[in-house]
Parts: structure tokens; C-alpha cells; sequence
């Protein structure tokens, strides 16, 4: 920034200036379009599109361009940064609290640029800022049960990012509402041009009943039940209400709440089409289970490249786009773009035209099935398992032939599809030659 500052002084006749920066060691140098935008949230898409579109969000008089290969080794660095690393947490948090003169809220880090408090939520040792503060903060003395802190963990690590609104919302109404919730509920998502399909309220008591998890992780957050399952409507469990008793947790979650509904608000209330998802925005697949309304989450092995959910009649596909060299030919699909609105991709090894998977593929539309694409560049960004959301697509029945998959003796079949809206060119460019 010190040679950056020097160069860009203004001197007559002088138009640009070159800086030559020797460095020994270029892992960090994510650090170069985090010091030119100024943006501290540590938010891998963000930086990203500093790089891709350095001339336009870079703030500032200057533009910059970064050349080929400069691209590919900063994508690289930010790839293999742990942006939860608790280091780098405690120096942002002790920075923050040295700014503002107390220990910060959840909003003053958002308020104040500071990093995202979603890192801190995403690190396996912590997951909540309630147990950062009790390990790293000597002022801050408030001290909950265990089984508190197991509600703040599922809110924390589940929820609080904001993806939907619909369980944030109904746990607000609950802890403030004594009766005719329900109506309550429905109403406040009128608020937000939402009007609760049959599907998504049948999804949000799984999730907040602890049936949407799978076996292996049902027991994580198996005291976390919100609702009174002998209830048919949504009425608060009576472990949710004495669980509210405690004035610190209550205050701890409600903050929390207010933190994860204006998230949504901020990034994810322009909602695509009919759907729970926005374009262009990342989600896991367990974010792609519970918005998509299914029963039950999937780990990812079962779904692989896609899975077809016959109760909701819908059918995500799941892109790497560079494929690692090392795995098995059974599984190293050509999958690729044409352009920004075109894409080939190859179903599963083994599958022929006759394939149930192929034909609900061929004939979504007859059989009112809704495929949607979710991509991401490669499996390489460390401690990221999330996929870009880039909308419908369609196919014909004529743009499908059975092909011999490289080096094996598995059969595959080959579509061509056409995605209902361009891909954003900037992402477009990071998925294919980044």
C-alpha cells in the first residue's frame, strides 16, 4: 500500500505507474486484493470479484488489471486459505473491540467492516460467539448451560447466515408470542412477499423438529427442539419455553435472530423465480436439501453429480467444474460450458438412454420436474463445500446420445442443456478460465 501510495502521486506527463513487488512467499497474496478494495470481511467471493472485476469495485479514481497468470496464482491462494483460522478471528475481534471501546455485538462487526462473523461461526473449535467470548474475552463474565449453548450452536451454524428467512422468522414470533402463533407467522412472511407453500411449512417443522437431519447427526442437536410435536400447528415445545427463561440466552438469541433475518434481508431476499434460492449466491448441499423442501437431508455421497427427490419433484445437479486429475475415469465427467448459457454435462456411469435419471432428465418439463444447476470451481477452496446457484435449465430429448466414458467400459449419457438465464459474466469467466 506504502509503494502503491508513493506511485499513484500525481506528477505532470505521468500517466500510470508499474510496481514491481519481489516477494518470497506468494501464499498469502490474497492479501493483495484485500489491501485494494479495503474489504476485511474475509468473504472469498468477495475477493474473487476484486480480482475479476478489479476496475469496477475497486474503490477509488484507480483501476488496476491483473494479468493471466497473476489471476490463476491469487484464485489459487485464496483456494487454499482458511479464512476461519483463529488467529487470524482473535486479531480481528481484539481490532474491532480497540476501534469501538467494548466488546462488540453481532452487528458492530457488519456496522464497522470488520470481518464476518460468519468465519468465527464456521470454526469447528468455536461456532458460536458466546463460546469465543467465554475462551478469549476476560471482561465478558455471562456464563449458560451447556444445553443453551447447544441451541446458540444450531442457530449459529444451521441458520444464522440467513439463506431462508422462515426459521429465523417462526423461532422470533415463538419467543414473543403467546398464542395464535401460526397466523402470526404467516402474516410476517406475507411481509416479506412470501406466502407459505404446503412444502415449505412441512420443511421448516422438520427442521426445527430435528427430523431433517440424517442419523449420524440427528443426535448433535437432538435437545433442540423447538416445537410441541403433538401439536398439528406450530406451537412452542415446553423445553423451548423453559429454555427461555434464562434472560441471557434469551437476550444471546434473539440477538442472534436479528443478526440471521437482516442477513437474509441483505443477500438473499430476491429470491429466484418461485424458489428459495438467488442466482449467482452459494449454498451446500445441505443448503440445497432444506431450501428445495425435502424431507430429509443427504449426505453428500448419495446425491453425487444429482438426485432426483420424487415428494418435491426436484432434481439438482452438482458441478465440479475442474476435475481433479487423480480421480477414478468412472467418475471424471466432461462436463463443461459452451457459453454463458449453454452447458454439456454427463449423467452418472452406467446410465443409457432407458435410465429413469436420463428420463426424468429428457422429460422434466412433461413430468413437471424442476432441475436446477449448482456449480463451483473445484473442490480446492479449503473449508468451503458450497456451489454457485445459476438457476433452471432445460433440455430436448433430440440433444441426448449414450457415449463410452474414457478409458472404462461405462456407458454415460450426454445432454445438452440450455440455462433459463445467462450466467453473470464475471462468474462465468472465474468457472471457465480462472
Amino acid at each position: 500500500m506504502q509503494q502503491l501510495g508513493r506511485g499513484l502521486r500525481k506528477s505532470k506527463d505521468k500517466e500510470y505507474v508499474v510496481i514491481l513487488d519481489f516477494i518470497g512467499n506468494y501464499t498469502n497474496n490474497y492479501m493483495i486484493p484485500i489491501a485494494l478494495s479495503g474489504d476485511h470481511t474475509y468473504k472469498k467471493d468477495n475477493i474473487r470479484r476484486y480480482v475479476l472485476e478489479g476496475e469496477r469495485v475497486i474503490p477509488g479514481a484507480s483501476t488496476i488489471h491483473f494479468d493471466t497468470i497473476s489471476k490463476k496464482q491469487i484464485f489459487a491462494s485464496i483456494d487454499a486459505a482458511n479464512f476461519t483460522d483463529l488467529r487470524l478471528i482473535k486479531e480481528n475481534y481484539k481490532n474491532l473491540k480497540y476501534k469501538i471501546g467494548h466488546i462488540p455485538t453481532l452487528k458492530d462487526f457488519d456496522t464497522y467492516g470488520s470481518m464476518d462473523i460468519l468465519r468465527l461461526f464456521e470454526n469447528k473449535s468455536l461456532q458460536t460467539y458466546y463460546q469465543f467470548l467465554v475462551k478469549y474475552e476476560d471482561e465478558y463474565t455471562i456464563r449458560i448451560s451447556s444445553k443453551h449453548e447447544n441451541f446458540l450452536k444450531f442457530v449459529s451454524t444451521k441458520l444464522a447466515e440467513g439463506k431462508r428467512i422462515h426459521e429465523l422468522l417462526l423461532l422470533k414470533i415463538m419467543m414473543n408470542e403467546k398464542e395464535n402463533i401460526e397466523e402470526k407467522y404467516i402474516q410476517s412472511l406475507k411481509g416479506y412477499g412470501i406466502n407459505l407453500s404446503p412444502l415449505e411449512r412441512e420443511s421448516v417443522w422438520n427442521v426445527l423438529s430435528n427430523e431433517f437431519p440424517v442419523k449420524a447427526s440427528k443426535k448433535n442437536f437432538a435437545d433442540c427442539l423447538c416445537l410441541d410435536l403433538s401439536s398439528q400447528t406450530f406451537e412452542i415445545s415446553s423445553q423451548f419455553k423453559e429454555m427461555l427463561e434464562d434472560e441471557n440466552f434469551k437476550a444471546m438469541l434473539e440477538e442472534l435472530l436479528e443478526f440471521g433475518i437482516e442477513r437474509y434481508k441483505k443477500n438473499y431476499s430476491q429470491s429466484y423465480q418461485e424458489t428459495n434460492f438467488v442466482l449467482n449466491k452459494k449454498y451446500t448441499y445441505e443448503d440445497v436439501c432444506r431450501l428445495l423442501n425435502w424431507k430429509h437431508n443427504e449426505v453428500p455421497l448419495n446425491i453425487g453429480g444429482y438426485k432426483y427427490d420424487k415428494y418435491t419433484k426436484t432434481f439438482p445437479v452438482f458441478i465440479n467444474y475442474d476435475k481433479d486429475e487423480n480421480i477414478a475415469d468412472t467418475i471424471k465427467y466432461a462436463d463443461r460450458f459452451i457459453n454463458n448459457q449453454e452447458l454439456i454435462a454427463i449423467s452418472k456411469a452406467g446410465r443409457s438412454m432407458d435410465s429413469e435419471d436420463v428420463q426424468n432428465f429428457l422429460n422434466a418439463k412433461e413430468r413437471g420436474i424442476q432441475v436446477h444447476l449448482f456449480v463451483r470451481k473445484n473442490k480446492d477452496d479449503n473449508g468451503s463445500k458450497e456451489f454457485y446457484y445459476l438457476g433452471h435449465m432445460h433440455t430436448q430429448k433430440e440433444w441426448a446420445k449414450e457415449i463410452q466414458m474414457v478409458n472404462t467400459n461405462k456407458t454415460a449419457v450426454e445432454i445438452h442443456w440450455i440455462l433459463d438465464q445467462p450466467v453473470r459474466d464475471d462468474l462465468y469467466q472465474y468457472i471457465v478460465n480462472g
